[in-house]
């Protein structure tokens, strides 16, 4: 019995101390949160010397979604949240498991169906060993794996386990949908093409002519900050050049951590880091000022607004969600966009009911502030944060004539505001369906959609392009130019010095 007792006493001893070391390995791992991890972009952004050096490139980069289907952007799109995974969790959510394979006429599918057609990552229905994945599916080697429930709309999909997909699942799952939804012609949108990268460039290549037009030439390089390598191409092409000072100017209304400063800008410095250790020279680099620090931006969502309410008739009662993209907030108390949004996201709103109060003399009118993601049962199971849907619903319900969706953090249309978005904002919605394509080729006009619910009209009002877009160019050579005009003097001060 002693030694029985000794045993029993030294396996809870040995319970105790690898489950103590497990717990203290858990905590190191996971003890620094991505947002304030060293080196910290948010802070050297706060604390940067905004004076440019010697000669000056502009780097234009931040999320810019392709026009055509391109897997390494949807492949590096997959990756970035898992930062947010705590370790050891994060090897097992990005772990290759297989083959994933989507369907390619039922592709969103939330139960489990028999396919027609089952296309992997790289766009093959017929696996390397010759055998389609049909028939794999039919010798019942394809396996379907239901959504995650614990994500909003996620979706479904099969898998062969009989060799790796060469990628991680989630990576997989993100860029076959793309593929095959997305950028698939006739699935997504009718001509399968997204309309992101031609409204960001012509607001980049818009604020440029005008830098151009008051200092001459200075060199710039417009690139996704999603394809690594063709983002440090055109980096290094521009430190070629023999440019001392980088001016990285990206056309959004408000940085975060998740798309700037452990993103964009990461790479960039990156980058940078690379360059200066095989040239021998330190480079400067500059980030301008997010636009939302503009108040001429805000012109661009308020002449649409105006726009829209001019349609309208006097006496309706009208009700308007000034949205934003959203996002997990209770989990990211470090993120930097909750620091940098109020001024502009606070700002939009008081504009958008001075707008109403001023100009309008409608029956009754609101103007409240909704998030299109992570406002939903799983993400906020306590619905602190107003959805976009749920905002909408509310206006039916209390009977408003017109509900307005107005989007303020987006300036062109892309995968977000086109599906995953419209998703969440539509939910319920009679008329919405995920598999109609949408037919949308007329860029440089806003893509607006109206759903009617039980008297009262929805409408998403769109995006600030082609006439509306002139705002954003003013407040994106306004960004550069507080950066520039510290250094560099005017064509028509140098012409003056001359004479």
């Amino acid at each position: 019995m002693r030694i029985l007792k000794k045993i029993a006493i030294s396996l809870v001893m040995l319970i105790v101390v690898v489950g103590a070391a497990g717990y203290g390995t858990f905590w190191y791992m996971n003890r620094t949160p991505p947002q304030l991890k060293e080196p910290n972009y948010f802070s050297y952004y706060k604390n940067q010397d905004t004076t440019p050096v010697g000669k000056v490139g502009i780097f234009v980069t931040g999320l810019i979604m392709p026009e055509h289907y391109r897997l390494a952007d949807f492949h590096n799109l997959a990756l970035k949240p898992a930062q947010y995974i705590p370790w050891p969790m994060r090897n097992m959510a990005m772990a290759d498991r297989g083959v994933l394979l989507l369907d390619t006429e039922k592709f969103y599918e939330f139960k489990p169906f028999k396919p027609t057609n089952l296309m992997d990552v790289y766009g093959n229905t017929i696996d390397v060993d010759g055998e389609s994945y049909m028939e794999k599916y039919e010798q019942g080697e394809v396996k379907w794996v239901p959504p995650n429930p614990n994500m909003h709309f996620d979706h479904g999909y099969f898998l062969y386990s009989g060799r790796q997909g060469g990628m991680p699942v989630q990576a997989q799952k993100l860029a076959t949908k793309a593929r095959i939804y997305y950028y698939g012609p006739g699935k997504g949108l009718v001509n399968g093409k997204i309309p992101h990268e031609a409204g960001e460039r012509a607001i980049v290549e818009g604020g440029i002519a005008k830098i151009k037009a008051k200092y001459g030439d200075v060199p710039y390089r417009f690139v996704t900050a999603e394809d690594f390598g063709e983002a440090r191409r055109q980096l290094r092409s521009l430190l070629d050049e023999g440019v001392d000072t980088v001016v990285m100017a990206a056309p959004r209304p408000i940085y975060s951590h998740h798309e700037e400063f452990n993103g964009s800008i990461k790479h960039t410095m990156h980058y940078i880091e690379e360059w200066e250790h095989e040239h021998n020279k330190q480079i400067k680099l500059i980030i301008t000022p997010q636009l939302g620090e503009f108040p001429v931006l805000k012109d661009a969502y308020l002449t649409m607004l105006r726009d829209r309410l001019n349609t309208l008739p006097p006496d309706a009662k009208v009700k308007v969600l000034v949205s934003i993209h959203g996002m997990a907030w209770d989990n990211v108390p470090n993120e930097a966009w909750i620091a940098l949004a109020p001024p502009y996201v606070d700002g939009m709103i008081d504009a958008a009911k001075k707008v109403l109060a001023d100009e309008y003399k409608f029956s009754k009118v609101e103007v409240v502030k909704t998030q299109d993601h992570f406002a939903d049962p799983h993400s906020d199971p306590k619905g602190k944060y107003l959805s976009t849907n749920r905002a909408s619903w509310d206006g039916v319900k209390a009977k408003y004539d017109y509900v307005i969706n107005l989007p303020i953090e987006f300036f062109a249309e892309n995968t977000d505001t086109l599906f995953s978005h419209a998703m969440f904002n539509f939910e319920g919605f009679p008329g919405y369906d995920i598999y109609q394509p949408i037919d949308y080729s007329d860029w440089s006009v806003p893509y607006t959609r109206t759903f009617d619910i039980e008297g009262t009209k929805v409408i998403y009002n769109g995006l600030p392009v082609g006439k509306y877009n002139a705002p954003i160019i003013e407040a994106y050579a306004q960004a550069i130019d507080t950066v520039l005009s510290k250094s560099m003097k005017p064509l028509n001060q140098v012409a003056e010095a001359t004479k």
